[in-house]
């Protein structure tokens, strides 16, 4: 009788160890499952950050664009504001160049006319002395020796104010004897003041 039960003990033991199988399928198709679940809602998250960081950079990039164009606008009115400025300075230098010049040129024709003025009054000297050469032979009343100095101080000549201060003629107006734009400090017409 020990072959009968061995059956029955083998039918036993084969009942739950189906039954463990199948509820072990069924727990992992269950699971699964679930996880497909957590796992499609996990890539939905991921998909919106994603697009999410898209348009980040979308924006961040048309900013930079922006950007790039405001340095270029810059850049530019930089080099412009260079190019007027070194355009300027050379203006300058070409005005200051001038008013040198012209001051060289300003002096150079005032010592000219006082070169002049010197040789006006000189000739006139000259020619008032040879006058008086000439007048000094004859007999000459008073009177025309007092006229003779005054032909002298029409054509005077004073190196500096205080040559004409000596003279006793300050201060000189302009048409007066001995009056120079040298003389003249302020050009008012009165040298000597």
């Amino acid at each position: 009788m020990p072959s009968t039960r061995r059956p029955a003990e083998k039918k036993r033991r084969t009942v739950p160890l189906q039954a463990l199988v199948w509820s072990s399928v069924g727990a992992l198709t269950v699971g699964s499952l679930l996880g497909t679940g957590t796992t499609g809602a996990g890539r939905g998250d991921l998909q919106d950050q994603l697009d999410s960081t898209a348009e980040q950079l979308v924006e961040s990039q048309d900013v930079l664009a922006e950007q790039q164009e405001q340095l270029a606008s810059a850049v530019s009115d930089l080099a412009e504001a260079t190019s007027s400025s070194a355009g300027l300075q050379s203006r300058i230098d070409a005005l200051t160049t001038e008013a040198s010049t012209s001051a060289a040129t300003i002096a150079s024709r005032d010592t000219r006319i006082a070169e002049l003025e010197s040789a006006a009054a000189a000739a006139t000297a000259a020619a008032v002395e040879a006058a008086q050469v000439v007048a000094v032979p004859a007999p000459a009343p008073a009177a025309p020796a007092a006229a003779a100095p005054a032909p002298a101080a029409a054509s005077a000549y004073y190196e500096n104010c205080t040559a004409v201060r000596a003279a006793g003629a300050a201060p000189i107006r302009t048409g007066d004897p001995g009056y120079s734009r040298k003389l003249d400090r302020d050009g008012d017409g009165i040298a000597c003041e």
